[in-house]
């Protein structure tokens, strides 16, 4: 059965505000942010995911030979992880670096913060605030004006048990501590509203991490995450959508948008755990149910007046169902807990990485001679999950799909469900049997 978390509605059909637009603050930025330079016309590097591991998980792991780490982050990342997500893109990626200590982060970020950096996405490895050194990371980072969008399960704010064992303290004071920090955005899991689905997905040491999960929504509410319509604090993360997750994504989606939550909806990662969900991601069933989730989102965000269609066939749609187009490929790069650079954390194939190792260059020189530095300041730059778990032909299909439906709306000669029903064939017929182009 279906359990909500216990939050008000914010806004109805036609009560959002001007210039309103779904995405937690952070995570992408406007065009004229993406275009600024520094004084020597470098663009600048605007964000970062980053991953940093807890002081005595490096000490464990950089004991062993480079044969030994990946096998020593597997056995030992229990200790700072209480979930075992079956889609995990940290779990069972390649170890090939000494792990990167807090020391060589913040020396690493002191350099970003040269380039103009505004935000970093922390990815693990685990939850970061199992950390010990929790407090310590958030006020370096507070100290540095950088924002920071923490990912996370959501049990440990919810459940008194785990906040206890990670941060010697109630959920309600942790999650009240936690939201004090005036640059922290919270992306919290939340794939199911169904608490027997949705604790196998987490498969978590809490004693239902459903219930934790709904308590930490409310807490987060409760403390204002979601208040300024115009630097949303929270977001719900949906993903990855699978097969089994796919029919409450709507509803999700929905949910979180009239409450000023926006909904991060998009296919497995190409990372870790993730690669062996690509297979059906890749499945042509399971795309065309893609294809036509997105083209209900992006109806739906017009139908209440988030959106109007001019804008959006000037914005195109996002990588991210709804909300504001991803621009991190054009702005940022992915520094993994080895020491690795990628491109984005979406995709580890080798294709995907920049350099073997940080502490072998400059971060500037890094940053200038990337993939992503060349792209330019690309406002919508798409995924490098495109090919792999996306389909590359889902930009002008979901477009299509929406101007289509949208001009047989207005001349009324159908409802809504055969306007998407009449649509849907149509597409079908017209693509017949769809393969799936990679783009690097």
């Amino acid at each position: 059965m279906d359990k909500k978390p216990n939050v008000d509605v914010m806004f109805r059909r036609g009560e959002y505000p001007d210039k309103y637009c779904l995405g937690v603050d952070g995570w992408a930025f406007s065009e004229e942010k993406l275009s600024e330079v520094l004084v020597d016309g470098t663009r600048k590097l605007l964000t970062l995911d980053l991953s940093i591991s807890p002081y005595g998980f490096v000490e464990l792991v950089n004991k062993g030979d480079k044969k030994e780490r990946s096998v020593l982050v597997e056995k030992n990342y229990d200790k700072i992880c209480p979930n075992n997500c079956p889609g995990c893109f940290e779990r069972e990626a390649e170890v090939r670096n000494p792990l990167l200590s807090f020391a060589e982060i913040k020396d690493i970020v002191d350099q970003a913060v040269e380039l103009g950096l505004e935000s970093v996405k922390f990815l693990g490895p685990g939850e970061l605030i199992t950390n010990p050194d929790f407090w310590e990371i958030l006020d370096y980072f507070k100290e540095k004006n950088v924002k920071m969008l923490i990912f996370t399960k959501g049990e440990i704010l919810g459940d008194d048990k785990l906040a206890l064992k990670y941060q010697k303290m109630s959920s309600e004071k942790l999650t009240m501590k936690l939201c004090s920090y005036s640059n922290v955005r919270i992306l919290i899991d939340c794939r199911s509203f169904d608490e027997e689905k949705s604790n196998k997905l987490t498969r978590s040491e809490a004693d239902n991490s459903f219930k934790a999960r709904n308590r930490a929504i409310e807490l987060l509410v409760r403390n204002k995450m979601n208040a300024d319509p115009f630097c949303q604090r929270m977001s719900l993360q949906t993903n990855p959508v699978t097969q089994n997750t796919m029919s409450e994504i709507l509803d999700i989606f929905k949910w979180g948008t009239e409450r000023n939550i926006p909904v991060c909806v998009t296919a497995t990662m190409v990372s870790g755990r993730g690669h062996k969900l690509e297979k059906q991601a890749r499945n042509l069933a399971f795309e065309e149910k893609l294809i036509h989730l997105y083209t209900d989102i992006y109806l739906h965000i017009i139908d209440l007046g988030i959106v109007k269609l001019d804008r959006l066939t000037v914005e195109g749609i996002s990588p991210y169902a709804g909300t504001a187009p991803c621009n991190q490929l054009s702005c940022g790069m992915f520094i993994r807990k080895d020491g690795v650079v990628l491109r984005c954390p979406g995709n580890d194939s080798p294709e995907f990485e920049i350099v073997d190792d940080v502490r072998e260059k400059p971060l500037k020189e890094i940053w200038k001679n990337s993939v992503n530095y060349n792209l330019g300041p690309v406002f919508n730059n798409h995924c490098v999950k495109d090919g792999f778990s996306l389909p590359v032909r889902l930009y002008e299909e979901v477009m299509r799909r929406v101007i289509d439906t949208l001009k047989i709306k207005e001349s009324g000669t159908q409802n809504i469900a055969e306007i998407e029903g009449t649509v849907k064939r149509r597409e079908i017929l017209e693509t017949g049997k769809t393969q799936h182009k990679r783009k690097v």
